[in-house]
């Protein structure tokens, strides 16, 4: 098992040599990576800050996140609502020398920047997030055992609803006999997205009233947590016989799909495997059908890199984990997408982490 304290030496050592002098890392899901606890300060200033020349790190908090704090076993700060941040960022800070560059995360929220320079007057900001997904995206067993535990969950889920398909009901009570089969598997129930008829060709429809008839096709997303990790898995349904139309359409899809998984290897590019799924569509006609990117990374964000698709030309490393979710979709009639949650081992054996795959 890594140490948040391991992760936060390799990190400043990832960030020597270039050129940041401080690193605020303020978004909740980098903070989970690199102290183990879960930090969501709401509209109050918490981040961890790290002097990158001097190797210093300091946790700061408001006052009513201290046992949060001590928890991660790091060096912490605190401040009471009528003081502010400013006190605790400037006992931070002062041991950094001249700050002329501080690393900022893309989604860190625009207050940081100037709650920072409050303090330290003018600076150059730079994007760490980089360095951060280089870290991420190389996950150990513990994280893989999580996320296998997380699709573990999310298959009990798709066995309820499989179970629970019939005429009349709508795709919000199907979507919450989902969501109570996952946690009743142990997990955090995630977005659980429930498609009916011409619904099914719309990929991000949210679940509505929509009563499910006979003969629809039904695919259902369903996303949860084990221990803040990801699974992320669709399968598509249909209630009474399959058009031959639908056959010929999910057998594609699941061409697609299997295809892309049998070329997955370490070192193979996003975009290579993207046009392993895409080119078994596009080769029977139904490219312009096929309308989104064959997956995405999966961790502590459902998604994050690596992404399986035709623009990301970095090479999968191993340990990383990811979707395959080729789909064909028909405005207005039907969609299908198949989605599996693939990992390269640490030792370079590509993991399947789903098994259960009921025939429609």
């Amino acid at each position: 098992m890594v140490k948040p304290s391991d992760r936060v030496r390799l990190l400043l050592r990832e960030l020597e040599g270039r050129g940041v002098d401080l690193a605020l890392i303020s978004t909740p899901v980098n903070l989970r990576y690199l102290t183990g606890i879960g930090l969501k300060a709401f509209e109050r200033f918490s981040a961890l800050l790290l002097c990158v020349g001097t190797g210093e790190v300091t946790l700061i908090v408001p006052k009513l996140d201290e046992g949060k704090a001590i928890a991660t076993g790091l060096p912490y700060l605190t401040y009471l609502d009528q003081e502010g941040p400013l006190g605790a960022i400037r006992r931070a800070t002062s041991g950094c020398g001249g700050v002329r560059v501080v690393g900022f995360e893309g989604n860190a929220p625009i207050r940081n920047l100037w709650v920072l320079r409050g303090v330290l007057g003018r600076f150059r900001d730079e994007d760490i997030d980089p360095v951060l997904a280089g870290m991420r995206i190389v996950k150990d067993e513990d994280e893989l055992g999580s996320i296998k535990a997380a699709v573990r969950a999310i298959e009990e889920g798709l066995r309820a609803a499989r179970e629970a398909i019939k005429a009349g009901v709508t795709e919000t009570w199907l979507a919450r006999v989902i969501s109570n089969a996952i946690a009743e598997a142990g997990a955090e129930p995630g977005d659980v997205l429930v498609q009916s008829g011409p619904n099914s060709a719309i990929p991000h429809w949210l679940p509505g009233n929509r009563r499910i008839q006979q003969g629809d096709v039904i695919v259902v997303d369903a996303t949860a947590t084990y221990n803040d990790y990801y699974g992320d898995l669709t399968r598509t349904f249909t209630l009474g016989e399959p058009t031959a139309e639908f056959n010929r359409i999910y057998g594609l899809v699941k061409e697609a799909h299997d295809e892309a998984i049998r070329a997955v290897k370490p070192g193979l590019t996003g975009a290579f495997i993207d046009s392993v799924a895409r080119g078994v569509i596009e080769r029977n006609g139904y490219g312009g059908y096929f309308i989104h990117r064959t997956g995405h990374g999966l961790g502590l964000e459902v998604h994050e890199e690596p992404y399986i698709s035709g623009d990301y030309d970095k090479p999968l490393p191993r340990g990383s984990v990811f979707t395959i979710e080729p789909g064909i979709y028909l405005p207005g009639k039907f969609g299908v997408r198949l989605e599996s949650d693939i990992a390269i081992g640490l030792n370079g054996e590509v993991i399947i982490f789903d098994s259960y795959w009921p025939y429609y």
